[in-house]
């Protein structure tokens, strides 16, 4: 009888009891869920990846992407100053599309579009920076006007448009409607295509008059 305790007893104390099963089973899948969930996380969404073949695409099709920070002059005031007081510029990080000329372009017209909702020369809504401007005349409507056109069929969401030496940029952030709608690209294009013509004409009628001179 004693010896039958005995086994009883020393069998007992080897077998796992249901309790530690439940615990052992409880860290296996939290361990599995914070592994799991890690990757998912710093896996890209289908919108970035959308946004990432839109880029691709953007460069076959000759726009070059790039980034940089433009200022938001519609911010509120209180993103205006600092916490100590000061005069602050806020500035937001955004992606640039940017159409080149022909090699042989000289003299395109050249400006630097910002959006700020109080401003209504050249353009309503939009403000040129820093008085960059160069081969049109503010006064000329006809010009802005077909400009202010443009811009209102590029891709909403635009903060920025400028029109260099090199080309004509876009500068702003993709729209997510407009991207997973396989929109943004073809009004991207359409719009850059637009007024990287018109200025070719104007560099264009500017070689004819020094021609004729």
């Amino acid at each position: 009888m004693r010896n039958e305790n005995l086994e009883s007893v020393s069998c007992g104390s080897f077998l796992p009891n249901r309790g530690d099963f439940k615990l052992d089973w409880l860290i296996i899948t939290l361990v599995l869920l914070v592994a799991f969930g890690g990757v998912a996380y710093v896996m890209p969404s289908k919108f970035q990846r959308r946004v990432s073949q839109l880029r691709l695409e953007a460069r076959k099709q000759g726009i070059f992407t790039s980034s940089r920070t433009i200022p938001d002059l519609d911010a509120d005031a209180e993103d205006r100053v600092t916490s100590g007081g000061k005069v602050r510029q806020r500035e937001n990080l955004c992606v640039v599309y940017d159409l080149t000329y022909p090699s042989s372009t000289s003299n395109p017209p050249t400006w630097h579009l910002v959006r700020f909702k109080k401003s209504q020369v050249p353009i309503p809504g939009w403000l040129i920076r820093d008085n960059n401007l160069e081969g049109v005349q503010l006064s000329d409507a006809s010009y802005w006007a077909t400009v202010a056109e443009y811009i209102a069929d590029m891709p909403k969401y635009c903060r920025s448009v400028i029109s260099h030496n090199s080309g004509v940029s876009w500068i702003g952030t993709e729209s997510k409607d407009a991207v997973i709608e396989d929109r943004f690209l073809t009004e991207l294009t359409s719009s850059l295509e637009s007024l990287r013509d018109l200025n070719l004409s104007i560099s264009a009628a500017s070689e004819d008059h020094e021609d004729t001179e």
